[in-house]
């Protein structure tokens, strides 16, 4: 006999695929959205307001002269955005790794018409204006943009020392492979930023890779008067 009470039931079907279309506009809508908060957070970077320079200091008058041969006086740096270095012209190590960094730097800053360099000699006594010149040549130095300067002894030192607030020293007690590393000056590779003011805005280590990072945003940053 058959069941006539009992109905067979349906076959299982299983739930449509959904269409390539609608895959497709599914995605588009999530690339769209997030290519539109990528560009507002970037908006909202650059408006964020950023916090100022501190002043560190400030650098006081002097007159020295330059691997030419002129008188250099502070008011030439009035309204530049200059970078200070502290070298000499025999030191064996540290001072050519500064002036080639800073050589990127000048580089990288070329079609800045407000940047200048000035780097002042902690041996000024051996380092005249000639010897300079001859330095200068070596390590492609241009007199416009990058001053080498150097004077009297007491007043390079006192510039250094009292203005920028920098060791120097001559090196004493120190066997010859230190003097061979070192030089017979002890002084400080730090960079100075220095803003058109004469006021000192940051100090940075030329030996730190972020350190230069940091030195050439913040320089630009004074050159384009974002809250000096």
């Amino acid at each position: 006999m058959s069941d006539t009470g009992r109905q067979d039931a349906p076959p299982a079907t299983e739930p449509p695929a959904a269409a390539p279309a609608s895959i497709a506009r599914v995605s588009m809508i999530v690339m769209t959205v997030a290519i539109v908060v990528i560009i507002l957070l970037r908006v909202l970077m650059t408006r964020a307001p950023s916090v100022a320079l501190p002043v560190m200091g400030q650098v006081p008058a002097f007159e020295l002269i330059d691997q030419t041969g002129t008188l250099v006086s502070s008011g030439e740096f009035a309204d530049k955005i200059w970078v200070a270095s502290f070298i000499y012209t025999t030191c064996p190590g540290p001072c050519p790794r500064v002036v080639a960094r800073l050589g990127q730097l000048e580089r990288h800053l070329a079609g800045e018409a407000n940047f200048r360099i000035a780097s002042f000699s902690v041996d000024p006594q051996a380092d005249t204006p000639e010897v300079l010149a001859a330095y200068a040549k070596t390590h492609a130095i241009m007199a416009a943009r990058w001053k080498l300067l150097t004077g009297p002894v007491e007043t390079v030192m006192k510039v250094i020392r009292d203005g920028f607030l920098l060791p120097v020293q001559r090196a004493e007690g120190l066997d010859d492979e230190a003097l061979a590393e070192v030089g017979p000056v002890i002084h400080s590779v730090r960079l100075v930023l220095v803003d058109g003011d004469g006021r000192i805005r940051g100090y940075y280590d030329s030996s730190d890779a972020g350190d230069m990072d940091r030195l050439a945003h913040e320089t630009i940053r004074l050159l384009r008067g974002r809250r000096s």
